[in-house]
């Protein structure tokens, strides 16, 4: 992977610009939501690479499965539920990369008018509702990828039991051939290796699916809590000026710019917050059973 990829927006220069600028002009607010935006992209780029190595180590557990002309049937048919899950996982890969380039750009053509023109420039950060389409594209994705998940899942789980009992069948077959008494594999809880190595990464990935669309049910919420906050902003600096009666006309331009110093710590800034999520997060995580209901908004 190229460092360009793999670079996370948070991390990106002209992101933090664009955060100092919003500070430095009282709108910490807005900072903050475009901060939040940013996090959760990040986050789903995390999680679509977890989902990539679960699929990649579910292809090595296939092929060390032992050899048995069930399993040799099995196998081709795993094979393709894996290329399945895969190329979903590429496609919605993509669509994430996309999101980050077009955040990247519309931050940097902020920055730079900001730069030229001032605090109003700032208010551009509306903007990035650019990106609302694709994110409800990738969740899109995301809830097909659910679906044919859930399929495959079945479907594998039908199909380790049928190995498991026919594989007992056979046992006991032999068992009666050689005179010795059958075993009651009732009384015995076997798993068959098909559960460790196929079932689990498929859950796994489950899992991160149900995560990411949580995410992107909260990234399309703070898009539209950063236009209501923009648009506060606005009328509250409508009001001050008429009250200053334009006692000086060229303010706007002041408040502005001071070069900024790539100070790695300064970003952690608004830390509470974050880590406020990833805990929240992490709760939504266990309480993955009860999803919220999906907003109807989103489902289109």
């Amino acid at each position: 992977m190229d460092m360009e990829a793999g670079k996370t927006l948070t991390n990106e220069e002209v992101i933090r610009e664009l955060l100092d600028l919003l500070k430095k002009n009282a709108m910490k607010e807005q900072a903050n939501d475009v901060f939040e935006i940013c996090s959760y992209v990040d986050g789903l780029e995390k999680k679509i690479d977890s989902m990539t190595e679960e699929l990649t180590n579910m292809q090595n557990q296939i092929k060390e499965m032992q050899e048995d002309t069930f399993v040799n049937n099995a196998k081709k048919a795993l094979s393709e539920a894996k290329e399945r899950l895969n190329t979903r996982c590429e496609q919605i890969k993509s669509q994430v990369l996309e999101v980050k380039a077009q955040v990247k750009s519309t931050a940097k053509s902020i920055v730079d008018e900001a730069k030229e023109k001032g605090r109003a420039a700032l208010y551009r950060v509306t903007e990035f509702v650019g990106i609302k389409k694709r994110l409800l594209n990738v969740r899109t994705a995301v809830k097909d990828m659910i679906v044919s998940t859930d399929r495959d899942i079945a479907r594998t789980a039908l199909l380790a039991k049928g190995l498991r009992e026919a594989g007992q069948t056979i046992n006991n077959a032999f068992h009666t051939f050689a005179d010795k008494p059958e075993v009651d594999y009732s009384q015995k809880e076997q798993k068959h290796p098909f559960t460790k190595a196929v079932l689990a990464p498929m859950k796994a990935v489950k899992k991160l699916l149900v995560s990411m669309e949580l995410q992107l049910d909260a990234s399309i919420d703070k898009l539209d809590n950063l236009v209501m906050n923009v648009q506060f902003d606005k009328e509250k600096r409508m009001e001050h000026t008429k009250d200053k009666d334009q006692k000086a006309p060229d303010t706007e331009r002041e408040i502005i710019y001071s070069p900024m110093v790539a100070e790695p710590q300064e970003y952690k800034y608004n830390a509470d917050a974050f880590e406020a999520r990833k805990t929240s997060e992490a709760k939504q995580e266990t309480a993955g059973k009860e999803l919220p209901k999906v907003r109807e908004d989103k489902a289109r």
